[in-house]
């Protein structure tokens, strides 16, 4: 029997880079894998692991100079 499947793989939103060149993953385990991996997932976008940051007060700073909380909710100044 032959069944179609669909792997994917992710693009960082901040340096363009791909979470993984040689492996691709089902859609139910990508962004557990990509958390792992020490990637963020934030607004719907991600970002590799050289694309964030921890500022002084522990919140994530994005490439993008946007910030967030650790539950993933945006820091509006």
């Amino acid at each position: 029997m032959i069944i179609r499947q669909t792997f994917l793989n992710a693009q960082c939103d901040g340096c363009g880079c791909e979470f993984d060149e040689e492996n691709w993953y089902p859609k139910d385990v990508l962004d557990d894998v990509m958390r792992d991996a020490n990637w963020k997932i934030l607004g719907g976008r991600h970002y590799c692991e050289d694309c964030w940051r921890r500022d002084d007060n522990d919140n994530i700073v994005t490439s993008d100079g946007r910030k967030w909380t650790d539950g993933g909710e945006e820091i509006k100044d």
